[in-house]
């Protein structure tokens, strides 16, 4: 069975929805840490929905966040507001993945937390305009 870039895009689309879901849901649990990862990767997959709709490449993490500033954030599409919140998320991730004794608390990152479906609902008419 082929797929097509509509296809691709609907299923990163869906995969941002869902993985926000999990961070709901992990919220509620106050496994933090798991949180700031799941939240990070609901917007990463919004983003690779945004990316290949435009069929711009990115090949790592730190490559897709600098294609949505090249291609989305500097010429206004998207808020600049998104992009730093993106590169909050971003490290916020990295953080517990890559250093000792980095604890979040709901302080930290439940903010993120009413902002995800915000950014996700920006991007999806952007890699899914209405036909």
């Amino acid at each position: 069975m082929s797929r097509t870039k509509e296809d691709l895009v609907n299923y990163r689309i869906e995969r941002a929805y869902k993985t926000l879901s999990e961070a709901q849901t992990l919220a509620a649990s106050g496994h933090w840490n798991v949180v700031a990862n799941r939240l990070y990767y609901a917007r990463f997959y919004a983003v690779l929905a945004l990316l290949a709709r435009n069929d711009v490449d990115a090949y790592t993490h730190k490559g897709v966040k600098g294609m949505l500033g090249q291609h989305f954030i500097r010429s206004g599409m998207i808020d600049v507001m998104w992009g730093k919140l993106y590169q909050q998320l971003f490290d916020n991730r990295n953080k517990p993945d890559y250093e000792d004794f980095i604890e979040f608390d709901e302080e930290k990152v439940g903010m993120f937390l009413t902002d995800g479906s915000q950014f996700i609902d920006i991007i999806t008419p952007l890699a899914k305009p209405q036909t």
